[in-house]
């Protein structure tokens, strides 16, 4: 996280870049290795490192298949639930739901749905689900509030070195803080069972 001194500076940065909230780049982006943190990991590490609510759900309830419709990313329903390695996801329609079962790695937002600007850094900040940008056919997700728009600064950065080095800068922030989820699991879970 930011030290306390830096945060009236981040917010002043965050506020002044003035930038279009939302618009879909299709570029030839190296595949976000770090993207969804859906390889080897357990469920219940997943879920500590994934943006959830209390519950679980991710996204806030918005369907990860919506935001690839004409009119955008529309709220999921509870009938329309699926919990996928740990982590629960709500739908529009049974047809998303389908869509996502049949390759959620597709779906899945990157960096467990933390924002991506954060991520750079090595922070884990929530999003507002509806601040995202989708960038070879990923849905990247954006902080949005009181501190400003950390879209505008990604968009700046994409503008400025190309949304490849832009993602390969936040995949390497992810790598990092799935390690340190890693190593904190596996020492929680070294204390649980005393190996």
């Amino acid at each position: 996280m930011l030290p306390s001194v830096l945060l009236p500076i981040t917010a002043i940065a965050l506020a002044v870049l003035p930038v279009p909230s939302v618009f879909v780049v299709q570029e030839s982006a190296p595949p976000a290795t770090a993207a969804a943190a859906t390889d080897d990991i357990p469920d219940a590490l997943r879920r500590s490192s994934f943006n959830l609510d209390e519950n679980g759900l991710a996204l806030g309830g918005y369907d990860p298949v919506s935001y690839f419709d004409k009119s955008g990313p529309k709220e999921g329903k509870p009938a329309f639930s699926l919990v996928y390695r740990g982590v629960t996801y709500r739908f529009v329609s049974e047809e998303n739901k389908r869509k996502f079962e049949s390759d959620p790695v597709k779906w899945e937002p990157p960096y467990g749905g933390w924002c991506a600007w954060a991520v750079i850094d090595g922070d884990k900040v929530a999003i507002d689900p509806l601040n995202y940008e989708i960038i070879d056919g990923k849905v990247y997700l954006f902080y949005k509030g009181w501190l400003g728009n950390a879209k505008k600064k990604w968009d700046a950065k994409v503008t400025a070195e190309t949304a490849p080095k832009t993602v390969a800068q936040a995949d390497s922030g992810w790598k990092k803080l799935a390690k340190a989820d890693r190593d904190a699991y596996d020492a929680e879970q070294k204390k649980k069972t005393g190996k």
